[in-house]
């Protein structure tokens, strides 16, 4: 089985080298895209077998190139499955899907409103099309499903829910990356540090996290916040000027491990008005980290809340604050959240159970299309 990761951005990410190393251990040969320009991942000197290209056909101004590249591309190789991330990459798949021969079409979703939100009616609509264009579909969560068929209005019923994984010996709590980090970032030892890592975008709750954190440094004052991320945003800039926070809030870019930075926090909010699947919420789970999570896509999935974690509602900085604040002045329940939130993560969303519900759903497909209905 030949099978092709398309994606808009770059491929060094840990899905990419989970599934990677996955994939090519049961015998799949696997060939990683990016739709635009890129080099290839560091980590993939590990597996000599795995085929990177690169088509710098990245945009809405060059999807006709992508379309034709993306042509050229599974006819040479011989791919049985493409599988694409995120817009683009399944937008160019969708136009050029009548040149693909015997080759599969499976698109996954990553998102939910996030389109709607900063789309136009154009990406809005074509979101929908090219999942109705697609031989397969598939997505993060059960609640990133339900959206697609209640929101989007997408007529199909065989969208298959494959959950990310995770490396958990990566993911995990480290005492020394937690001290050199803290160092790196000037936090003293009683330092109470809350942390959220998501790159500056609308829709991602970085401002309504920053009200939250005025209230709850005025009642502990050793409390720092430090945001984790690409990216830069006005309304978060003015709201820290607003708010005078400048030196309580550490922003720190993006930190090629972050694993060492999960480490260095001692609660993590997950603030966001819209995700599919949460993803952090799971690393800083395996990380050891008691979280507090708008209910949003997932992370009712992933969090039963007051046993492994805790739920509020979305756009509601005082939620957040109260929470956070309870869990400050409650060492036990951090300890036990934790503890409950790290063992869940590592039984429900390793990357070898990833790989296995990938692997399936390879082997369906290849199933379906050679037995079609009839």
């Amino acid at each position: 089985m030949r099978v092709c990761h398309l994606c808009d951005g770059s491929v060094a990410g840990d899905y990419f080298r989970n599934i990677t190393a996955g994939l090519t251990a049961k015998g799949v040969e696997v060939l990683l895209v990016e739709l635009g320009s890129g080099t290839a991942p560091t980590w993939l000197a590990k597996f000599p077998g795995v085929t990177y290209r690169s088509l710098d056909a990245s945009g809405s101004r060059k999807i006709f190139a992508a379309r034709r590249k993306l042509a050229e591309l599974v006819a040479t190789e011989n791919i049985d499955i493409l599988h694409t991330h995120l817009f683009y990459s399944g937008l160019a798949a969708a136009f050029a899907r009548k040149k693909f021969g015997k080759t599969i079409f499976a698109l996954m979703r990553h998102h939910t409103g996030v389109v709607r939100m900063l789309g136009s009616r154009f990406h809005v609509a074509a979101d929908k099309w090219m999942a109705e264009k697609a031989d397969y579909v598939m997505t993060v969560s059960e609640a990133a499903k339900r959206y697609m068929i209640d929101v989007d209005g997408i007529r199909r019923d065989d969208i298959e829910v494959a959950y990310l994984g995770f490396d958990f010996d990566q993911m995990s709590p480290n005492a020394k990356k937690r001290a050199v980090t803290r160092a790196e970032y000037g936090f003293a030892d009683d330092d109470i540090v809350i942390g959220y890592v998501g790159n500056f975008a609308a829709g991602k709750g970085h401002v309504q996290l920053i009200n939250a954190f005025d209230a709850i440094k005025a009642e502990v004052p050793n409390a720092k916040l430090i945001l984790v991320g690409r990216g830069k945003l006005q309304e978060v800039d003015d709201t820290v000027g607003r708010l005078g926070l400048g030196r309580r809030i550490t922003f720190a870019g993006w930190h090629d491990d972050v694993a060492a930075v999960y480490n260095a926090m001692d609660i993590f909010v997950q603030p966001s008005l819209s995700e599919a699947f949460s993803q952090v919420l799971i690393e800083a789970m395996g990380c050891g980290l008691p979280v507090v999570a708008t209910n949003v896509g997932g992370a009712a999935e992933v969090i039963e809340n007051g046993s492994n974690g805790i739920l509020i509602e979305p756009d509601d900085p005082r939620a957040i604050a109260e929470q956070v604040l309870s869990l400050i002045h409650s060492k036990q329940l951090r300890t036990a959240l934790a503890e409950n939130g790290m063992n869940s993560v590592r039984e429900r969303f390793s990357a070898d159970r990833m790989v296995e519900r990938h692997l399936e759903l390879y082997r369906d497909f290849i199933h379906r299309n050679n037995y079609p209905k009839g």
